[in-house]
């Protein structure tokens, strides 16, 4: 048996490693200006040539941009990257990818569909969230060496539908009937007489208690990334749906009345991306009250925004001024709100949420503190206050309760034993 001859680390692999740790943690962000080559060097106790290599290598890998005369930045690596970036990703990660990365990484498109056998349009579908056929993804999940179940959710195709899909389908089917039968082109409506839709049963609203959406915060305000934390701030604060998130935009934000402008919403389309679209009704478009706790998180993201946007110059893409936006400033698809949080709660061991469960959070949490019905109606945008209270029929019944307790404790105060 051989023992290979040990090697220390030199200190150029050291500074690579360090830098590449801050930018891979979120410490250094993306558009974020290092500072200058001797300040670097000085801080860091290294000399000069080893700040220069470093940083030659870091662009190398796709992690820095150099540019002449005006200072070096963090790129979005993940759309930018090559294969050298991936590997120093699964090494940061100790051989893994967090699915946030796993799908910004695919975007490296080229070089991934080579390694795979499959046509870049394919693997630019992956990325999206499109559906490929099982063949493909095991190609490209083979290519990364990562199990296809982690990079991939499977779909089987002879999946029953749902009560909700048949009911559906079984109103539609009776409505053209009944037309039909009045026409008198069907003697009967057979969907109507003959045939029973499913009753869907009412899912509970999965929603945080007051300990776990402190807890929840708590781990939130050690984020590092300001656009995940800003992001569930928001969710939190105003119950918002995540289209309504990705729908905002800065001119929505009024500062001064603490009011956050619900106006339009944002949803991914297929073959046509992101899109605006209307809010779910016309109750959905409304003014929300925050505390000023959320005011102070948005200024310090629209800090990184600024300098975000500023660092892109003529490449920026973020006419529309959305809060919540790609490293270019494009508008994001609402399904990354789902990716950030799904990574977000693996990282600090927190129970499996969604968006949407945020939003019951939030109005669970209100009619604890004795919101009425109909303003929490107008905060969470509902069409009719039925919908609130079917929905939180076990929040309306707890608060109830502590109420009949309440009068209770003034009425007939306890007896002095």
């Amino acid at each position: 048996m051989e023992f290979e001859k040990l090697v220390s680390p030199s200190l150029k692999d050291l500074f690579i490693n360090h830098i590449e740790a801050m930018i891979l943690s979120g410490e250094l962000q993306v558009g974020q200006q290092l500072p200058p080559e001797r300040q670097l060097a000085q801080s860091m106790g290294v000399s000069r040539a080893v700040v220069n290599s470093g940083v030659a290598e870091l662009e190398r890998r796709g992690f820095l941009e150099v540019r002449p005369r005006v200072g070096t930045f963090v790129t979005d690596y993940r759309r930018a990257g090559t294969l050298d970036t991936l590997k120093s990703i699964m090494t940061y990660n100790r051989g893994r990818l967090r699915n946030e990365e796993i799908r910004s990484i695919l975007e490296i498109r080229d070089a991934l569909g080579k390694l795979a056998g499959v046509a870049a349009s394919t693997v630019s579908m992956a990325a999206r969230g499109e559906r490929v056929s099982q063949k493909t993804a095991a190609k490209i999940a083979g290519a990364l060496e990562i199990p296809m179940g982690e990079l991939f959710a499977l779909h089987d195709s002879e999946k029953p539908l749902s009560d909700k899909t048949i009911q559906h389908h079984h109103r539609l089917l009776s409505a053209i009937l009944e037309k039909a039968k009045r026409e008198r082109l069907v003697p009967f409506n057979v969907a109507r007489e003959h045939a029973t839709a499913p009753k869907v049963q009412r899912k509970e609203a999965v929603y945080l208690d007051d300990e776990e959406a402190r807890r929840f915060l708590s781990a939130v305000l050690e984020e590092r990334d300001i656009r995940k934390k800003a992001a569930f701030v928001v969710l939190l604060f105003t119950g918002l749906r995540r289209g309504e998130l990705c729908g905002l935009s800065w001119q929505d934000i009024d500062e001064e009345r603490q009011v956050i402008n619900v106006v339009r919403a944002s949803q991914y389309q297929q073959g046509k991306g992101v899109v605006e679209v209307p809010t779910k009704n016309v109750s959905s478009v409304r003014a929300v009250k925050v505390p000023a706790f959320v005011m102070e998180v948005l200024q310090e993201y629209r800090a990184f925004w600024n300098r975000q946007r500023l660092a892109w110059g003529d490449a920026w893409q973020g006419e529309a001024g959305r809060l919540f936006v790609q490293h270019d400033g494009k508008p994001i698809n609402p399904d990354t709100i789902n990716y950030w949080l799904n990574d977000f709660l693996k990282r600090h061991d927190l129970e499996h949420i969604t968006p949407h469960s945020l939003r019951h959070t939030f109005a669970t949490l209100q009619i604890a503190a004795g919101v009425d019905i109909r303003t929490l109606q107008a905060r969470t945008g509902h069409a009719q206050a039925s919908t609130l209270v079917n929905i939180y029929s076990h929040a309306l019944k707890s608060a109830q309760e502590a109420a009949s307790d309440a009068l209770e404790s003034v009425l007939l105060p306890a007896k002095e034993g």
